[in-house]
């Protein structure tokens, strides 16, 4: 596949009715149920604690980003670029574009781990050379709904000293609305 050029990936608030629409459609053919914040959570911001980001190539919607802002870290809850156009730089551009966004502080997302499947793999080696660093290996996201299974993710973060605890804690009790262990 082609490279693009960088400098036509844009990120910016996600508003417009049709680019949350072609967001939904990228979002819900992506993730697994058990890793979908119900779409109407994701457009309501979650009472204005989660953004949602739309990811733009030469101003037309081709991926999305939500995230939550902590005191000590930004939290990346999901991530996708349309597959029809993923391997030609876009992702990179993204995530370096919210890194900026972002800095100084650190970001942190949750991955499937690489022993999962080929597309876990990449996912963690594409990670790691936009320079995150696996910090937590055990960690297991708390169920959306009550129907759903928890799923064992990694914890990964540009900052290699970053708690995994402390992170974890803010996750399940901020994010997941989890209030025990």
């Amino acid at each position: 596949m082609t490279a693009i050029d960088e400098s036509k990936v844009t990120i910016a608030p996600l508003d417009a009715t049709c680019d949350i629409e072609a967001a939904k459609e990228i979002y819900l053919e992506a993730f697994p149920p058990a890793e979908q914040r119900p779409w109407k959570k994701i457009v309501s911001r979650c009472d204005g604690k989660l953004d949602l980001t739309g990811v733009y190539l030469n101003r037309h919607l081709v991926g999305m980003i939500t995230t939550w802002k902590f005191d000590s870290f930004i939290y990346v809850e999901h991530f996708v670029v349309d597959p029809t156009l993923r391997g030609r730089g876009i992702g990179s551009a993204a995530i370096n574009l919210l890194r900026r966004q972002c800095n100084p502080m650190p970001i942190l997302l949750e991955a499937e781990p690489e022993h999962l499947s080929p597309q876990a793999l990449s996912r963690i080696r594409f990670y790691q050379r936009l320079g995150f660093h696996i910090i937590d290996r055990s960690y297991v996201q708390p169920p959306y709904d009550t129907y759903l299974p928890p799923v064992h993710l990694w914890l990964m973060s540009t900052d290699a000293s970053l708690s995994p605890a402390e992170a974890s804690l803010l996750l399940h009790r901020i994010v997941y609305n989890v209030t025990q262990a």
